[in-house]
């Protein structure tokens, strides 16, 4: 069994490795399975019935999958959207639309300009950030844990959204090192598809 400091390390090289690899991938080549990313989100069912999504803003210089064109078919499609935003170590929902100031944050993605709260309880689909996933439907994260202790205070206040990862496809692992507080994706949308994982147990 791998110990706590050997899981933290393997995490961390693995980190290192997924994100060489992702900006190895040509720029011409990102934005073509971005457009295809969006193409496969946007048409599935628990993004057509969401009324409330919760996404974040891609960082270009991490070569993560371009949320703009998601925002872009959202936004058509007259959804509420939020974005994340870190305050006292906790993350949080703000309010977001196409064309909203952003400024860039201490850690993560870019923020709003201007916090405005959101109401969480109607959260019903959460596209989550990540640089790898494996088939049991676990992500690699940054290492800061915030999106497992937001999905973990939501479910406290009874909401449970659907959670779909985003990626491309070459991002897939075999299996990840699991520490006990990882959260798993509901659904995975990469360029050539959706992969939906069995329901985990609470």
């Amino acid at each position: 069994m791998m110990h706590n400091a050997d899981r933290a390390a393997a995490k961390a090289d693995l980190r290192v490795m997924t994100i060489a690899r992702r900006q190895s991938i040509s720029e011409q080549s990102r934005r073509a399975m971005d457009g295809a990313i969006a193409a496969h989100l946007t048409a599935l069912p628990e993004a057509v019935a969401a009324h409330h999504i919760h996404l974040y803003l891609s960082m270009p210089a991490l070569a993560e999958v371009s949320t703009e064109p998601i925002i872009e078919a959202f936004a058509a499609m007259q959804k509420r959207l939020s974005v994340p935003v870190v305050q006292h170590g906790e993350l949080l929902s703000a309010r977001y639309q196409p064309g909203d100031l952003v400024r860039s944050a201490a850690f993560g993605p870019p923020e709003p300009e201007r916090f405005v709260a959101v109401d969480e309880s109607d959260l019903a689909l959460v596209l989550l950030p990540l640089l790898a996933f494996d088939g049991r439907g676990y992500r690699l994260g940054y290492g800061k844990g915030m999106y497992d202790r937001f999905l973990q205070r939501l479910a406290l206040q009874g909401v449970h959204p659907f959670r779909a990862g985003v990626a491309y496809q070459q991002q897939q692992l075999d299996e990840l090192p699991l520490d006990p507080w990882d959260e798993p994706l509901d659904a995975l949308i990469h360029e050539d598809g959706i992969i939906r994982f069995s329901s985990h147990a609470a």
